[in-house]
């Protein structure tokens, strides 16, 4: 209780207005540990106060609950949390989306209601290797199987996954690493929708110093690591997006192993002049693009993509707004549709998910436009209806989305109404 989420929420708001940049729009990321490890007072409690401090900011001055804690129970938590999602909806700092970091070994039926009723719209899942040997060897405690379990069950609750994924692991090799990456999108149990690669590095205070240090551990030569970086960017799907490739360890404190801090813009370099690119979403979302790429969209018309690929229990339709040759994205969707009723009862009707809506660019705060950027063109608009029609075409009755608390009075708008804590859609 002595780190206080209220405040450094306020306090991070404070600084991002006084420098210019608008925060009505929140991306919340709880980083680091297994969040379901704590107590479940303790999630509640902390996911509270945070979104008081996006509420209150604008509204009244609340103190936090941090002296009041002990004599609450979990259901007067869920219950004042529900009633600050409730304002947050419409409040001036929205939270459209919360991700929480977990392991494959905490994700069960009950966490994942409990995470639903925080607001969490997003998980990372640290795999690290889909190789038992190489799991169990580093002691992660979790399998393969497991993984693709908690994969299955999170996709049917409508969770996007960022998988973690660790190259230079003990009782790896670059090739076996590239090999493993490369499963990742053609076993139907991972084809995860975003990926985090972190070279192996070695420090002080890991076990892996003592391997290190006595040479049982042998970290990759700088060649051998960045030429098989670049193999997997190759190998990474137009669906997926790779959101880091590099771990924030000071470099002083590396002992082994990689210390680019910058290595996506090198090996971006690296790759130009072999002749390569990366598809992933990251390199091609709008706002990493030049500013001829930028001003594309008020002189083009954006042409709309479906990609669909298998998955474990349904099928995934990735719908995008792109340029002709799909270097530039403006917007994307995901879609699955589950080869079975989720629900127990047969009167239940069959239910699509869309999984993820989101718009690149310029943040343009609520209720505004801007010429030049390309959130509030009617893109996530066009998405949605395009993927109601992919859901009516295969015979699902329903459409539900996984939105993002401060994104409900946008689906709203779309005829979607609260269903438990979803948005939904009868078709």
């Amino acid at each position: 209780l002595a780190f206080d989420p209220y405040k450094q929420m306020q306090r991070r708001i404070e600084m991002l207005e006084s420098n210019g940049h608008s925060a009505d729009k929140i991306e919340f990321i709880v980083k680091g540990g297994t969040w379901n490890s704590y107590p479940l007072k303790y999630q509640y409690w902390f996911i509270l106060e945070s979104f008081k401090a996006c509420n209150n900011l604008k509204r009244r001055k609340l103190k936090s609950t941090i002296k009041q804690f002990n004599n609450l129970t979990i259901e007067d938590l869920e219950k004042e949390l529900n009633d600050e999602q409730l304002y947050n909806e419409v409040s001036n700092h929205r939270m459209i989306g919360l991700t929480l970091e977990t392991r494959p070994d905490a994700i069960t039926p009950e966490s994942i209601k409990h995470m639903r009723n925080q607001g969490c719209t997003r998980i990372e899942l640290g795999l690290q290797a889909p190789d038992d040997k190489i799991l169990k060897l580093v002691k992660r405690e979790h399998t393969v199987q497991q993984f693709k379990d908690a994969m299955l069950m999170l996709r049917n609750a409508g969770f996007k996954v960022d998988l973690h994924f660790m190259p230079g692991l003990p009782g790896s090799t670059p090739e076996h690493d590239v090999e493993m990456y490369k499963s990742l999108f053609t076993d139907p149990g991972f084809k995860p929708d975003m990926i985090k690669i972190y070279p192996c590095t070695v420090i002080k205070s890991s076990p892996l110093y003592l391997w290190f240090e006595s040479g049982k551990y042998k970290t990759y030569s700088d060649k051998e690591l960045f030429d098989a970086l670049i193999q997997m960017k190759v190998a990474t799907p137009r669906y997926c997006r790779i959101s880091r490739l590099i771990r924030d360890i000071p470099t002083d404190e590396i002992e082994g192993g990689n210390t680019i801090t910058n290595l996506r813009e090198y090996l971006q370099k690296e790759m130009k002049n072999c002749g390569l690119k990366c598809k992933c979403l990251r390199c091609r979302e709008i706002g990493h693009q030049n500013t001829l790429a930028l001003n594309q969209l008020s002189t083009k018309a954006p042409k709309l993509f479906v990609d669909e690929y298998e998955t474990t229990g349904g099928t995934e339709y990735f719908l995008s707004y792109e340029d002709e040759d799909r270097s530039i994205v403006y917007g994307f969707l995901r879609l699955r549709l589950p080869n079975q009723k989720l629900g127990t009862l047969n009167s239940e009707p069959r239910t699509a998910f869309i999984r993820e809506l989101h718009v690149y660019g310029e943040l343009v705060s609520i209720g505004k436009n801007k010429k030049s950027a390309s959130q509030h063109k009617g893109l996530g608009k066009k998405l949605v209806k395009e993927a109601e029609k992919i859901a009516k075409q295969n015979k699902f009755q329903k459409v539900t989305v996984i939105s993002g608390v401060g994104v409900k009075d946008y689906y709203r708008k779309l005829v979607y109404k609260k269903d438990n804590t979803y948005m939904s859609k009868n078709l």
